[in-house]
């Protein structure tokens, strides 16, 4: 093992740590759309997209071994271990004084990972890791058009793909942006016969092929979807969705400064973002690292454009089409623009979040920061020569202040859980039945605060944790968006618990004619719910089990 490699694997472990700190013991971590139960399963809801279904299997045959928690705690480690150690090893940045270590920690401490973390979103996360690896063997496979490139570039693509169908269009953009640029600069070199016709077609012959493989290769997702395009989810994402969904902030300005500054992500409007700690709350500590990073980026803009031309200026171009497709909807003088491609681009309604582009936007910045880095360096070098390691050493803290409560364990605002006691009995006593059924749980709401993981907002762990009979509320109710389910079963369903008109005896009888045999409820949380449940009085439910916050009815009309 070479002292280099040697030196990347113990940075890596160590930036893990420090990250995840007490949330790598015993438990669960859940977080707004991440939810892990003892068993791992995977429930597709029509018109879902079936990329992850690689993943899924490969989750699901661990779990043959292994318990949920067990396999959240090793993607968890492999996440932020990827994080780090892939920018590190494949950022195209120099290692002088550190440089490259620099990069890789603005590329995985920074607030598009601490708020895409806190909201779940592990998948699209992991896809980001792999950005570096990707644009790295794209550049290499444009300098150096081979077979063994084009395969190496061909499984990062795929990876990312597997993961995100949103980080795999803008892998896909990027790359198509690349290409373009060098088939123009091959077309003038072969109008001023400086080379062949033979190379141009070589390279398009490649670029073909990987395209070609790459459909062969998703054909399981693909296929589906071109089959059935009219029943995709994407159709249900319509123009109410996309303002929902749009960047945060109040004005041209201030959705700008929020992209600028890598923050943006739209749930920052929403309850659930007053659970946790954000720096902005410390203004001056905030401002004041924020500007020496935003500093080094543009310092860092002006050298590599200098001593690396051609790939300075992708980094460039892709970090300002990030910035500006990551403001999307929100006000400014982009807004025109995002709602062209909205209006006119088919696929671009599956982006109702653009701040997603902020992932390519720190992938331009931490290239960047390594050259402004190294431009600090020589200058502490040549002024401050006794004190220039501790200055080297306060640059370092720079992106760990800007984003403190990244530090230790998310600033131990996200704890390991176990499910209560009460969650286990009622599962046992309805595995004994076997019969065809459903049971219905409450509260019916997609999100509500758990009281057993400090009353965070998360996605509804039930139909995880008890299995596919679970009949449980997928309604998102953010912003003026009740419900986009596109289950028919599930909509009888929720017309019956939310008509508080009807008789009590009546909604269970109807529950029943939907196979609805039992009826979970967390009593505390639905008793403090908007949503009123006036059937779980009726005389034709019986109480058969009640534990910690958790009561199971069974329907005696159920036939």
């Amino acid at each position: 093992m070479s002292k280099d490699l040697k030196n990347n694997l113990l940075a890596s472990a160590l930036f893990c740590l420090v990250v995840l700190w007490q949330m790598l013991l015993p438990g669960y971590i859940l977080t707004l759309d991440m939810v892990f139960s003892p068993r791992i399963t995977s429930f597709l809801a029509g018109g879902q997209f079936t990329n992850t279904l690689p993943l899924m299997y490969l989750l699901r045959f661990l779990n043959l071994f292994l318990s949920g928690w067990v396999i959240e705690k090793i993607i968890l480690v492999a996440l932020f271990f990827g994080l780090f150690y892939l920018a590190l090893r494949f950022l195209p940045v120099p290692k002088k004084y550190g440089a490259n270590y620099f990069a890789a920690l603005l590329y995985s401490f920074n607030p598009f990972v601490y708020e895409r973390f806190l909201a779940g979103h592990w998948l699209h996360l992991c896809a980001y890791a792999f950005l570096p690896a990707f644009i790295f063997y794209l550049l290499k496979f444009s300098h150096a058009v081979s077979r063994q490139n084009l395969l190496y570039l061909l499984f990062w693509l795929l990876l990312i793909g597997v993961f995100s169908l949103h980080f795999l269009v803008m892998a896909i953009l990027a790359s198509g942006l690349y290409f373009l640029v060098i088939f123009f600069k091959l077309g003038k070199n072969y109008w001023q016969k400086k080379i062949g016709r033979a190379e141009i077609l070589r390279f398009g012959k490649y670029v073909v092929s990987l395209g070609a493989l790459f459909f062969l290769a998703s054909s399981y997702w693909l296929l589906p979807y071109f089959i059935n395009r009219q029943g995709a989810l994407l159709n249900v994402f319509n123009t109410n969705n996309q303002l929902v969904f749009r960047t945060a902030g109040n004005g041209g300005w201030q959705v700008m400064g929020k992209v600028l500054s890598l923050y943006g992500f739209w749930g920052e409007r929403e309850v659930w973002a007053h659970y946790f700690l954000w720096p902005q709350s410390q203004p001056v500590l905030w401002l004041s690292t924020g500007l020496i990073l935003l500093s080094l980026v543009f310092l860092g803009v002006w050298r590599a454009i200098r001593e690396r031309r051609q790939e300075a200026y992708f980094f460039l171009v892709l970090g300002v089409l990030a910035f500006i497709l990551s403001c999307g909807l929100g006000d400014g003088p982009f807004k025109i623009f995002n709602a062209w491609l909205f209006t006119h681009l088919g696929f671009w309604r599956g982006f109702r979040d653009t701040q997603k582009f902020s992932g390519l936007l720190v992938l331009a910045y931490a290239y960047f920061s390594a050259y402004g880095f190294l431009s600090a360096a020589n200058y502490f070098s040549q002024k401050f020569l006794k004190i220039s390691e501790y200055l080297l050493l306060a640059l370092f803290l720079v992106p760990i202040i800007y984003i403190y409560p990244l530090f230790g364990g998310f600033a131990r605002q996200i704890q390991p859980v176990w499910y209560p006691a009460s969650w286990y009995q009622a599962q046992n006593i309805l595995a004994k039945d076997r019969g065809d059924y459903q049971v219905l749980f409450l509260p019916w709401h997609q999100y509500f605060s758990l009281d057993f993981n400090r009353n965070i907002i998360t996605a509804n762990p039930a139909k995880p944790f008890f299995g596919d009979k679970i009949v449980q509320g997928d309604n998102m109710e953010i912003g003026g968006i009740f419900s986009q389910s596109r289950d028919a079963g599930n909509l009888r369903v929720q017309d019956i618990v939310l008509a508080e008109q009807k008789k009590s005896e009546d909604s269970v009888k109807l529950l029943a004619g939907e196979k609805v045999k039992y009826i979970l409820v967390m009593d505390q949380t639905a008793a403090a719910d908007y949503l009123k449940y006036p059937f779980l009085t009726a005389p034709n439910l019986k109480l058969i089990y009640r534990g910690e916050n958790l009561s199971l009815y069974q329907v005696l009309v159920y036939n």
